[in-house]
């Protein structure tokens, strides 16, 4: 019983559930006072706050993110490009580069743009972790996806790479497949570090309460919901 209080406690003063506490609250003092508008009002923005705020909402915003994502031919891959970004996507970058024993190009990396120090401790991280260094790419000047994409398709023409492969995040990555066609870029995706799909999960009660991880995941979602009418409209 004390786990149980302890949970609806913090679920609901603490931020996030703290506004929706506070919403209702006020809801039923406008109520009391007969501004029945204003309680109308105030309990629809609670109810709406809270239902951001689940974890399956969440989920499902980005479950149609990762679903029908294609798993590219690896075979005759020559390069390997891993964008920055959110989510996990060096490590599995890596491993595939690994696996095909081939050039990498992390592209968008703007933040070792400033110190040429920062760039060596970043190619020496790299040759500990296997990677030769003339076999590394580090391109700093791309500030979002198609820039990213745009930025790497002139290295691969300027080196002769014929078959890339492009690591993101699969949350990411039907933008990544737009911006590849928008750009006439003739590379593959690789989807990694998947949140949704593919995955066992089981709900509990507790996923219907507010949570700030649910809030998280589903500003990342509209994020990349926006950028995908974003691209479609302007590029």
């Amino acid at each position: 019983m004390m786990f149980v209080l302890k949970k609806l406690l913090a679920a609901f003063f603490l931020p996030p559930g703290v506004i929706v506490t506070l919403l209702f609250a006020s809801s039923g003092v406008f109520w009391w006072k007969k501004r029945r508008g204003a309680a109308v009002v105030n309990m629809i923005l609670g109810i709406l706050l809270w239902v951001i705020c689940l974890v399956p909402v969440s989920d499902a915003l980005v479950r149609g993110l990762e679903k029908g994502l294609p798993r590219p031919d690896l075979e005759g891959a020559d390069a390997v490009i891993v964008l920055s970004g959110y989510g996990d996507r060096t490590a599995p970058a890596l491993q595939l580069r690994g696996r095909l024993d081939v050039p990498i190009i992390f592209a968008g990396y703007i933040s070792l743009s400033h110190s040429s120090r920062d760039r060596e401790n970043f190619f020496r991280l790299l040759e500990g972790w296997g990677v030769p260094r003339e076999k590394a790419i580090l391109e700093t000047r791309s500030r979002d996806t198609i820039e990213n994409l745009r930025r790497a398709r002139e290295i691969c023409r300027s080196r002769g790479f014929r078959k890339p492969i492009v690591v993101s995040s699969a949350f990411h990555g039907k933008r990544v497949l737009l911006t590849l066609k928008k750009t006439e870029f003739e590379a593959s995706l690789f989807p990694v570090d998947f949140k949704v799909v593919g995955r066992n999960i089981r709900y509990t009660w507790r996923d219907a309460l507010p949570d700030g991880r649910a809030v998280l995941g589903a500003s990342q979602a509209a994020s990349e919901y926006l950028g995908l009418l974003f691209y479609r409209i302007l590029y």
